[in-house]
């Protein structure tokens, strides 16, 4: 029951997550590339103020940081590991590593200035780096990688929880200016106000001057904090009513470029993080649909269809066992499979698959044009890049076959397999 109530509200899928975890590292990763890091180092660090766990760090671990050079290399750990999360490559050592460093550099930047609009951004890396988020729309969930079977719920639940954080910091801001302030909030001189202040000052995002247009407008003022005061409280029901749920963000959109041109406060943050709402496998139906891109889907969809393992399938006994099996046809095969032996430190057997291809199965002589094939002494098959690095094993290149087979190197080694295979002509 709960995970049918879980299906109903997220799209619980390996694919959703994985665009949530490119998101959102692709967000943070264009707002480190485009901010000047270095600058913070020749900010004296005795005006520094570590906060929280930042204290932990001696005076001597900040004033080597604190410089030109260690902010610029603090940026570039921070860009290399986000741009390894945004891709899926790594992702489970890409995902931690880009969540503890980002929450390293809130940490430094709160110690000198405050903001809430990147929290929610490091709250989701956080979740993102305890869960699978690579398994799917990544580098790492290539067909040339080992993936595993997981539950729905493994992907759903995290997403769940992700708007569940919008929701909730929405509705406690409500509740916390309803407490501090009161019915007071709604005065139709306090807002006005407050945006003029914040536009006569130069420590905000933007610098407009539509705020001193609101005292025009006071009377309706009161009305328009109320509708958002509203909007605060019930933006939980954009997890739960999902009818509802593009109004709610239209609403939020409307809202925060709203703050930005009278108040010149803008959470681009908040707004990025949006994207936990999406139904991303239902648009990307859509965009494959489309006809500049129909070509490029179907295109892809051929390139990785080409299965490498075939675990309920024996060849036949006619067949010889430990023998490499090429296309007999392609004069390109022909000489790579002799590059191959001489290169070999054992020798092994290979044949062009025709000389067989009354006793292969079909379901193996179909792909046997597309890519080579290794028979083991069990009779069982691997195709493409997995054969050639069993090839490799089996002649005695046993490092390199592990090499390729690693997890850094193995969605590369099928990639790269699948690009020749494919343009061998």
């Amino acid at each position: 029951m709960a995970l049918g109530t879980l299906t109903r509200l997220v799209q619980a899928e390996a694919t959703t997550l994985g665009i949530i975890r490119a998101g959102v590292s692709g967000v943070f990763l264009i707002a480190i590339l485009f901010t000047s890091v270095s600058d913070m180092g020749y900010l004296p660090v005795t005006i520094f103020n570590p906060t929280g766990v930042m204290q932990i760090f001696s005076w001597g671990f900040y004033d080597r940081l604190v410089t030109p050079g260690g902010m610029s290399a603090l940026k570039c750990a921070m860009v290399l590991s986000l741009l390894m999360s945004t891709a899926g490559y790594l992702t489970r050592i890409s995902s931690v590593t880009s969540a503890l460093l980002i929450l390293f550099f809130q940490g430094l930047l709160r110690s000198w200035r405050f903001t809430h609009d990147e929290m929610l951004g490091v709250y989701f890396l956080i979740i993102l780096a305890c869960t699978p988020c690579g398994d799917g729309f990544s580098v790492d969930s290539l067909p040339g990688a080992d993936r595993r079977r997981r539950k729905s719920f493994v992907y759903g639940y995290p997403i769940l929880l992700m708007q569940a954080l919008i929701a909730w910091s929405y509705f406690s801001s409500a509740v916390i200016k309803l407490r501090v302030a009161g019915l007071s909030y709604l005065d139709p001189d306090k807002m006005p106000t407050y945006a003029i202040i914040h536009s006569l000052d130069n420590l905000h995002d933007t610098q407009f001057r539509l705020a001193f247009m609101l005292p025009n407008y006071r009377d309706v003022v009161p009305l328009a904090v109320s509708l958002i005061l509203v909007w605060e409280l019930l933006f939980p029901l954009a997890v739960v009513w999902k009818r509802a749920r593009w109004a709610f963000l239209l609403v939020g959109v409307l809202f925060h470029f709203s703050t930005m041109f009278l108040m010149n406060i803008f959470f681009p943050y908040t707004l990025a993080m949006y994207l936990v709402f999406v139904d991303w496998p239902r648009w990307m139906k859509r965009v494959a649909q489309a006809p500049l891109l129909k070509h490029a889907a179907s295109w892809w969809r051929d390139f990785r269809n080409v299965p490498e393992t075939f675990p309920e399938l024996t060849v036949s006994d006619k067949i010889p066992r430990r023998v490499l099996l090429w296309d007999g046809d392609c004069g390109f095969c022909k000489g790579w499979v002799k590059r191959l032996q001489r290169f070999a430190g054992r020798p092994f057997e290979a044949h062009p698959y025709q000389s067989f291809e009354k006793e292969l199965q079909p379901e193996l002589l179909n792909w046997s044009r597309k890519q080579m094939h290794w028979i083991d002494a069990s009779g069982k098959v691997v195709g493409g890049s997995r054969a050639l690095v069993t090839v490799l094993a089996e002649s005695g290149h046993c490092f390199l076959a592990a090499l390729l087979e690693s997890a850094p190197l193995r969605p590369f080694a099928w990639f790269g397999y699948r690009v020749v295979a494919r343009n061998r002509g």
